[in-house]
């Protein structure tokens, strides 16, 4: 069963090496940004969405923990930012890339929508990058539709 977990605050740094390095890489490949200049906004960015390193009124990090006889083992994270809208937006989700292939998004997916709906929240958004074939299918599969695209122009 997966479940859903508040992530360690104790291990907020190692959630930062990932989502920063990640996300520079992001900029780096799909906005020209130079490596530098990327990782400056990468970290900017996560220290503004959680200045305390753990989550927030707005900026939630949980864990994706797969529970089993066997115990529990965390297989990947999941943050999402609350919206004013009564939806929210998934920042960051990875299953770590020894867990990948056994359905553990499509069930983080699932139990993350379960919450929202209890909560009363209407609407999940996300960015992928138009590589990622795999997320693509994983969140097809959840129910997601293009809502429409990102476009960028280099001159």
């Amino acid at each position: 069963m997966i479940a859903l977990q508040d992530f360690p605050a104790a291990r907020f740094d190692e959630f930062q090496i990932i989502s920063v390095s990640e996300y520079a890489q992001d900029l780096m490949d799909n906005r020209s940004m130079e490596e530098q200049a990327a990782l400056k906004k990468a970290e900017d960015g996560l220290l503004k969405a959680f200045p305390e390193g753990k989550s927030n009124e707005h900026n939630k990090l949980l864990s994706i923990v797969n529970k089993t006889k066997a115990g529990e083992v965390e297989v990947g994270f999941l943050w999402y930012s609350l919206q004013d809208d009564a939806s929210a937006f998934i920042m960051d989700f990875l299953v770590y890339s020894e867990h990948r292939g056994k359905g553990y998004a499509s069930k983080a997916l699932e139990a993350l929508k379960a919450t929202f709906k209890k909560d009363g929240l209407t609407r999940i958004g996300l960015r992928v990058a138009p590589d990622n074939h795999g997320a693509i299918r994983t969140y097809y599969k959840a129910g997601f539709n293009v809502t429409g695209w990102n476009m960028s122009c280099e001159f």
